[in-house]
């Protein structure tokens, strides 16, 4: 017996709306799948938000004992610290320019050491 091939044809518009339904089916077998996963995932952020809540709320407390307790223990002299710190900001201008200075200072003193170092060599020789 022969086999025989039935040749079927399909229009395009057939064709294109049998691989529209099964993107459809392949979309809903997905969805179906991963819905449980979202559903338990939602819970767990949910979970997660709680505990950070928690601990946010236990770090604020354990910075103010911390800070109250460095107050305490240091108390004016931090006070004059913050005080005295900020007088120093406006001055690194003026190191800088000291710097420059000293660059400059450091160089007469180079050359004025080459010259005297070479009358004395002069003076030898004669």
């Amino acid at each position: 017996m022969a086999n025989k091939t039935e040749n079927v044809q399909i229009t395009p518009a057939e064709a294109l709306r049998k691989g529209w339904l099964a993107y459809l089916g392949l979309y809903g077998a997905a969805y179906e799948r991963v819905k449980p996963l979202t559903t338990k995932a939602g819970e767990t952020l949910e979970q997660l938000i709680a505990k950070g809540e928690v601990v946010e709320t236990n770090a604020q407390e354990v910075a103010g004992d911390v800070r109250e307790r460095a107050t305490n223990l240091y108390g004016e002299s931090f006070t004059n610290v913050r005080r005295f710190v900020p007088s120093f900001v406006g001055r690194a201008d003026r190191v800088e320019e000291l710097e420059a200075e000293l660059a400059a200072l450091n160089k007469k003193v180079a050359a004025l050491t080459k010259k005297s170092a070479a009358k004395r060599t002069t003076k030898k020789a004669a």
